[in-house]
C-alpha cells in the first residue's frame, strides 16, 4: 500500500465535490499509482490511458461556456461518497484483503457523481473517474482483459460525452478587438466625400 494509492480515492472525492476541474489531477495520481511498482507494458498502457481520459475532456471543454447548472444536492454528495468508501474499506478488511482498494474507491466516487449530480459535465467527469478506478484495479490486479474492456469503455464515454456536450452546450465566442468591430460596422462610402 503506497501513499499515492491512498491519494487516488481522495482526489476522486474532489471530483465528486468540485467536478471536472479535478479530473486531470485524478488521472495524474492514478497514473503514478500504476507506475510506482515498475514499468511493465501493462502498467505503461494503463498509465497512458489514465492520462488520456483525464486530459482530453478538460481540454475539449475549454471551447464551450461554463455549465452553471444548479446542483440541488451539492453539499451532502461528497459525504455520501466518503461513507460508501468507508463501508467498502470495512468490507475489504473483513474479507481479509491485504490490498488497499484504491480502484474500487475511485469507482464508487465516480458512480456517486453520476447518480447524484444533475449537470451533464459533472456526470461525464463521474463516468471518467469510474473508468480511472477500473483501470487502476486492472493494473494492480494484473488483468489485461479488464484493462482492454475499460479502455474501450473509456473511449466510448469520451466520444459520446463529447458529442452530447457539442450538441447542447453553447460555444465560447471569440472576443474581437474594438478597432476590428468599428471597421466592420462602418458603412462603405466608396471613397467619395458628400
Amino acid at each position: 500500500m503506497t501513499l499515492v494509492a491512498i491519494l487516488v480515492p481522495l482526489v476522486a472525492l474532489c471530483v465528486v465535490a468540485r467536478g471536472v476541474g479535478f479530473l486531470l489531477l485524478t488521472g495524474v495520481v492514478t497514473a503514478l499509482a500504476m507506475l510506482l511498482d515498475g514499468l511493465t507494458p501493462l502498467q505503461e498502457a494503463g498509465a497512458s490511458l489514465a492520462l488520456l481520459f483525464a486530459i482530453a475532456p478538460p481540454v475539449f471543454l475549454t471551447r464551450y461556456q461554463h455549465d452553471a447548472t444548479h446542483e440541488r444536492s451539492g453539499t451532502a454528495v461528497p459525504f455520501f461518497a466518503l461513507g460508501l468508501m468507508v463501508l467498502l474499506l470495512l468490507g475489504c478488511g473483513r474479507a481479509g484483503s491485504t490490498l488497499f482498494p484504491a480502484g474500487l474507491c475511485a469507482m464508487v466516487a465516480g458512480l456517486v457523481t453520476v447518480v447524484c449530480r444533475q449537470s451533464m459535465v459533472w456526470q461525464w467527469a463521474g463516468l471518467l473517474t469510474c473508468i480511472e478506478g477500473v483501470l487502476l484495479s486492472a493494473v494492480l490486479g494484473r488483468q489485461p482483459v479488464v484493462l482492454g474492456v475499460a479502455a474501450l469503455a473509456g473511449v466510448v464515454v469520451v466520444l459520446l460525452g463529447g458529442m452530447c456536450i457539442h450538441r447542447i452546450m453553447p460555444r465560447v465566442v471569440a472576443a474581437h478587438s474594438p478597432a476590428r468591430q468599428s471597421r466592420r460596422t462602418k458603412p462603405a462610402t466608396g471613397g467619395k466625400d458628400t
